[in-house]
């Protein structure tokens, strides 16, 4: 199957089976490509102009260096992956950016790190009292600049 950035096709099954490999099952959660994340990953880099051409060049890139990465094993993947990275690290490092920022969104990964997700305000991070105290040394300290 394939999704659009908006002028480039991603193969979707193929960005699945990367991030199998780049972000693992980790307890209950399964590998980010099972997570059902590919098409967020799509949507995302078509609406920023910081990941669009780059990550449109990665998938364009990786498909042409790997085009049997999906039938290879696990082993024979991840080399295919370090490759890559080593000869591309600005596209691979996009693909990463972009994988991470939709992984940690993810409100199974939130339950799993025991991220509340939620701002801390106004329900949380209580603020003392304000002392009035703490400013009477500046308070009773002698000018130490000039008046104009």
């Amino acid at each position: 199957m394939t999704l659009n950035t908006s002028d480039t096709e991603v193969n979707e099954d193929l960005l699945a089976a990367l991030l199998d490999r780049l972000i693992p099952a980790v307890g209950e959660l399964p590998p980010a490509g099972q997570m059902g994340l590919v098409p967020e990953i799509v949507r995302l880099s078509g609406r920023h102009d910081l990941f669009h051409s780059e990550f449109a060049n990665f998938m364009i890139s990786f498909s042409a260096s790997c085009p049997e990465f999906e039938s290879l094993s696990g082993n024979a993947q991840d080399e295919a992956i370090r490759a890559f990275e080593s000869g591309s690290p600005e596209l691979f490092s996009t693909l990463l950016t972009i994988s991470y920022i939709v992984y940690y969104k993810d409100e199974r990964v939130h339950r799993r790190i025991g991220w509340s997700g939620r701002p801390p305000q106004p329900d949380g991070n209580e603020m003392e009292l304000w002392d009035e105290s703490i400013l009477e040394n500046v308070r009773n300290r002698e000018p130490f600049w000039r008046q104009v």
